[in-house]
C-alpha cells in the first residue's frame, strides 16, 4: 500500500476515528487503526468491538492494500509532522512515513488479527437533523445512570415513531426527556422503533455530530445501530433490556412556577456546593415572591446565604436538592431565563420547556 495525502486531512481523520481505541483492550490490535484502499479513497476503521467508526478520506492513491497499526503511534507522529504532504508506505512489517526530510519506521500489527467489520446493508433509514441530534444528545448524555445502577440506565432511550425522535434518560434521581421532529422529507414511521444506545457510544456520536450540516441516516438491525455520515459511518451495539416506564414520573404542569435568571442561579449553586462534602451534598432553596435564597450549612466547615432576584408565583416552599443534579442542567442550556415548576417541598422540581422536560428529585437537608 502506497498513498500521499495532506497532514491536515489524514490528521481529521485519526482524530474522528479515535474515540473507540482509547478505551483499555486486552487485545492490542483493538488499540490499533485499518487502513486500506478503496478506489481513490482511503478506509479507516477503528472498534472496540461494542462501537465502531469507520471514515473515509480521498487521497492519491499510488498503490493499493492495507494496514493495521498502533492508533496512538500513528496518532501522536502525525501530529508532530509539518503542515505538508505526507507519503505513506508500507514495506513488510514497516510502515514508511515520509514528510519532506523527516522518515519515520513503524511496525506494524498482524492485519489478519483485526476484527471482520460487518458494515450496514443500508436498510430501512430514518433520517436525522445532525444539529437537533447533536442538542438532544447534549441535553440527556449528563443524565444516564452511572456504573453503581441498573444496567439499562447506562444508556440514552432513543424512540422513533410516526414523525417524531424523542430521547431519555434516568440516573434514577433525575431524568431528561426531549423529542423533535423528524426531517419533512422523512415519511412517517408507522411502527415504533425503540433501542438504548450506551453512554459510551452517544459521547463518539456526538463527536462526529459536531460542525455537522448534512442530513444523516439512522438504520436498526438486530444486535446493532448505525449512523450513516456523508464521509464516515458509526454502529454500535445497543443496551438490552427494557427502559423504565418514564411517561409516569412525568408530573402535570404545576401553578408554583420559579421563572429565574440561568446564570445567575448556576452561579449561585456553584458558590453553595463549595461547602459541600460526601456527607452534606445538599442546598438548601427557599422560593418567595420576588427572589430565591439559596443556601447551605456544613458543620466544621461553614455555611453560606445568597439571595437571586427571580419571579415566583406560588406557595412559599422550602426544600432541598443536590447543587450538581441543578448546575448539570443549566451549563447544557443557552436560555437566559428558566423556568422550574414546584409542586412540594418533597416533590421533584420540574424544568419545562418547548419538546423538553428535566426533573430532579429533592433531597432532605
Amino acid at each position: 500500500m502506497k498513498f500521499t495525502i495532506n497532514k491536515e486531512e489524514l490528521l481529521d481523520t485519526l482524530q474522528k476515528v479515535n474515540g473507540p481505541t482509547t478505551t483499555k483492550q486486552n487485545f492490542p490490535i483493538l488499540n490499533s487503526v485499518r487502513i486500506c484502499t478503496e478506489k481513490n479513497k482511503l478506509k479507516f476503521t477503528t472498534t472496540d468491538l461494542d462501537t465502531t467508526i469507520i471514515a473515509f478520506q480521498e487521497a492519491l492513491i499510488l498503490e493499493e492494500g492495507s494496514v493495521a497499526i498502533p492508533m496512538k503511534r500513528i496518532l501522536s507522529i502525525v501530529r508532530e509532522l509539518p503542515l505538508k504532504q505526507i507519503t505513506v508506505e508500507t514495506r513488510k512489517n514497516i510502515l514508511l512515513i515520509k514528510c519532506e526530510k523527516i522518515e519515520f519506521k513503524v511496525n506494524i500489527l498482524n492485519e489478519d488479527d483485526f476484527p471482520k467489520i460487518e458494515e450496514e446493508k443500508k436498510a430501512s433509514l430514518i433520517k436525522l437533523n445532525p444539529e437537533e441530534l447533536e442538542e438532544m444528545i447534549k441535553l440527556t448524555s449528563f443524565c444516564v445512570g452511572q456504573e453503581e445502577t441498573k444496567y439499562v440506565l447506562g444508556g440514552i432511550l432513543f424512540e422513533v415513531f410516526e414523525n417524531t425522535l424523542r430521547m431519555v434518560s434516568t440516573d434514577g434521581r433525575r431524568m431528561s426527556f426531549i423529542e423533535r421532529r423528524l426531517p419533512a422529507t422523512q415519511p412517517d414511521i408507522k411502527k415504533k422503533i425503540s433501542f438504548i444506545l450506551p453512554i459510551k457510544a452517544a459521547a463518539e456520536l456526538y463527536n462526529l455530530l459536531k460542525e455537522r450540516r448534512e442530513e444523516i441516516f439512522l438504520s436498526i438491525e438486530e444486535n446493532k445501530v448505525g449512523f450513516d455520515f456523508n464521509d464516515a459511518v458509526f454502529f454500535a451495539r445497543p443496551i438490552e433490556g427494557e427502559f423504565p416506564d418514564y411517561s409516569q414520573y412525568i408530573p402535570k404542569e404545576s401553578k408554583n412556577k420559579l421563572v429565574i435568571g440561568r446564570q445567575d442561579l448556576m452561579h449561585a449553586l456553584k458558590r453553595s456546593d463549595l461547602l459541600s462534602t460526601p456527607d452534606y451534598q445538599g442546598v438548601k432553596v427557599n422560593l418567595k415572591k420576588e427572589n430565591t435564597v439559596i443556601s447551605k450549612i456544613t458543620p466544621q466547615l461553614g455555611e453560606v446565604k445568597e439571595e437571586v432576584f427571580s419571579k415566583y408565583d406560588g406557595q412559599a416552599i422550602e426544600t432541598g436538592f443536590n447543587p450538581q443534579y441543578l448546575i448539570d442542567v443549566l451549563k447544557n442550556l443557552e436560555d437566559e431565563d428558566v423556568s422550574f415548576e414546584f409542586s412540594g417541598a418533597d416533590k421533584p422540581a420540574v424544568l419545562r420547556k418547548e419538546n423538553y422536560i428535566y426533573l430532579v428529585l429533592p433531597m432532605n437537608i
